[in-house]
C-alpha cells in the first residue's frame, strides 16, 4: 500500500466508520421499537375481532429484515476495525522513510540538504525555488527545468545546521506567482491514538504531521 492509498483509505474508513456506527445505533433502536409494538398490538386486539395470520407474517418478515441490517452492521464495524488496525501498522512502517509535507520552512539539526517539491498546474516561463536562512538572507537560488504542468523536485546540497525558509514561484509573461512548496524530511516517530484519525507522524526538522496531510514519499 503506497502513501496515497494509505491516506485515502484513512480518509473514507474513518467516514465510513461514523456511518456505519449511526446505522448500528438506529437498527438497534429500530429492533426495540418493532418488539414492543408488536407485543402491544397482540396484547390489545379485539378477541372478537383478532389480527390476521398474513400480517403476522408479514411483521415478523419486517423484523427479520432489521436484525439482518444489524448483522451486516457488526460485521462492517468488524471489519473496519481490522482495516484501522492495518493502516497504523503501514504506517508505523513509515519509521525511517522520506515524505514529503506541505511546508516553507525547515530546521536542520545537522549539516545536510533542504530538498522538496513544488506542483504546477500549468505551464509556465520559468519556476524558481529560493532558499532563505534564520536571518532572511538569500542562501542560493535555483532555476528548475521542466516540461510544462506536473512536479518539480528541488534539492539544496551542503547546508549548515539551522533553520532555513524556502519561497518557489513561477514567471508567466514577466508576472511572477507564488507557488506552494513540499519539502522532505524523515519520519522519525508514528504516534497512534484511538482510531486512524489519530495517527500523527513526527517528521524530522519539519514538526508533527497527521497522516492525511503526507502527500507522497520523496
Amino acid at each position: 500500500m503506497d502513501i496515497n492509498s494509505l491516506t485515502q483509505s484513512t480518509t473514507e474508513a474513518a467516514a465510513l466508520e461514523s456511518n456505519v456506527t449511526g446505522n448500528g445505533q438506529s437498527a438497534q433502536e429500530m429492533s426495540t421499537m418493532f418488539l414492543e409494538l408488536l407485543v402491544a398490538q397482540i396484547s390489545n386486539q379485539n378477541p372478537l375481532e383478532p389480527m390476521d395470520g398474513t400480517e403476522y407474517v408479514s411483521q415478523l418478515a419486517e423484523f427479520a429484515n432489521v436484525e439482518s441490517l444489524q448483522s451486516i452492521n457488526q460485521n462492517t464495524s468488524s471489519s473496519l476495525s481490522y482495516m484501522n488496525s492495518l493502516m497504523v501498522l503501514e504506517a508505523t512502517n513509515m519509521v525511517g522513510e522520506s515524505v514529503d509535507v506541505l511546508a516553507n520552512s525547515i530546521a536542520l539539526e545537522n549539516p545536510g540538504s533542504v530538498s522538496g517539491m513544488v506542483n504546477l498546474s500549468s505551464p509556465a516561463d520559468s519556476v524558481t525555488v529560493q532558499l532563505y536562512n534564520s536571518n532572511g538572507d538569500l542562501v542560493e537560488e535555483k532555476n528548475l527545468p521542466y516540461t510544462g504542468a506536473g512536479s518539480l523536485r528541488f534539492e539544496f546540497d551542503n547546508q549548515g545546521a539551522g533553520d532555513y525558509a524556502v519561497r518557489a514561484y513561477t514567471t508567466t509573461d514577466n508576472i511572477p506567482k507564488q507557488l506552494d512548496t513540499w519539502l522532505s524530511g524523515d519520519v522519525e516517530r508514528v504516534s497512534v491514538g484511538a482510531s486512524s484519525d489519530d495517527i500523527i507522524l513526527q517528521i524530522n526538522g519539519l514538526g508533527n504531521f497527521e497522516l492525511t496531510e503526507i502527500n507522497q514519499l520523496a
